[in-house]
């Protein structure tokens, strides 16, 4: 959104012509006066120099020259060095050119000069997620409520961060909190996965159909809900949302890559092959995607070509613990004994307790 700027222009009214004595000597008051009305014409130019730049800097950020905005808005602040929405807007363009450390300052001095400043918060609270500082980002979402203790935003976002911590049920109660005050589809959302996690299948059924009715557009929210009718068994259910949530997104390749998943479990190989090469076509470093058509492969036989997409799974995640696991089962079947136990050991190692049995069978 573009700030406008209102540039109050102060006029000096003229004085009647009187006929007076010339003195030569100016009095004390006199030379005060006219300094203050040098002080306030100079004062005035400088205002006005710096909210020239400043409105050059908010053009040149439409314009995506980040650059040359910061160098106008390091021009206002040089001038003025209160100036808050020169601060903010400069940390906006920082990033936009992915210096997140110097928008942080410029975050923090705007909510210096400006103690009520939300969005700078925000913004900064944004950042430190980024950089794995989350106590920090907790931090400033506490303080947006205790600026506005009804802003939901902060609620869901403190949500949000207790879901990546696992704590399940304190996220429930902040995207409840945030739904109170005011219901989104995200939120909704979030809190489904969460019953999700907990295994709460019928609340969390409840919670996808409600950010549905908010927002019939959100091709993850049918996807998350499809997951939920898979694990319960309910094919044809399960079916129908992933079809809606790639209607809603024809190139959500997690979506192609589930429906892949769900063909395979129903012994639709085929379909399950053409899901997993759509997912690929759209993202062609979508590891898990490899993974699983190689297990199909394997299921036809060709040994070779699952080798080939295991390889590449792993290629593109070093520590993909199944698709070791899953190698070693095909190198096995090309007599590839040394290959196999090294593949089962590094399972293994990453955590698949069921190459155990293989190493025991085979390697030891």
């Amino acid at each position: 959104m573009r700030n406008t700027i209102i540039i109050i222009i102060f006029c000096l009214g003229s004085n009647p012509a009187f006929a007076q004595d010339t003195d030569s000597t100016k009095g004390n008051n006199e030379t005060q006066f006219s300094d203050s009305i040098a002080k306030f014409n100079l004062l005035q130019k400088e205002f006005k120099e710096s909210r020239d730049e400043y409105n050059n800097g908010i053009e040149l950020f439409e314009l995506k020259n980040f650059s040359d905005a910061i160098n106008s808005f390091n021009k206002a602040i040089s001038i003025d060095s209160t100036f808050i929405a020169a601060y903010y807007n400069r940390g906006i363009c920082y990033l936009e050119l992915s210096e997140p450390e110097k928008a942080v300052l410029d975050f923090t001095k705007t909510f210096l000069l400006d103690s009520t400043h939300i969005l700078s918060l925000f913004k900064r609270a944004d950042i430190y997620r980024t950089l794995n500082k989350n106590s920090l980002a907790s931090f400033d979402y506490e303080k947006v409520l205790d600026l506005d203790e009804n802003n939901y935003k902060a609620y869901y976002e403190l949500g949000v961060m207790s879901y990546l911590r696992n704590d399940y049920k304190g996220a429930i109660q902040l995207f409840s909190k945030s739904i109170a005050i005011k219901p989104t589809a995200n939120a909704y959302n979030d809190r489904a996965s969460c019953y999700r996690m907990l295994k709460q299948f019928d609340n969390a059924i409840t919670d996808y159909n409600d950010a549905i009715l908010l927002d019939n557009a959100l091709a993850f929210v049918y996807n998350n809900l499809a997951a939920i009718y898979r694990m319960n068994k309910e094919t044809d259910k399960a079916l129908n949302n992933y079809n809606l949530a790639i209607s809603k997104n024809p190139n959500y390749a997690v979506a192609y890559n589930n429906r892949g998943r769900l063909y395979f479990e129903t012994k639709d190989f085929s379909s399950a092959v053409a899901d997993f090469d759509q997912a690929i076509s759209i993202d062609p470093d979508y590891a898990i995607s490899y993974n699983n058509r190689g297990i199909i492969h394997h299921k036809n036989k060709d040994y070779t070509t699952a080798i080939s997409d295991f390889d590449k799974a792993i290629e593109l995640e070093k520590d993909y613990a199944k698709a070791y696991l899953n190698r070693g089962i095909s190198k096995q079947m090309k007599r590839d004994e040394d290959g196999s136990c090294s593949d089962w050991e590094r399972a293994l190692e990453l955590g698949i307790e069921l190459a155990k049995k293989y190493l025991n069978n085979d390697c030891y």
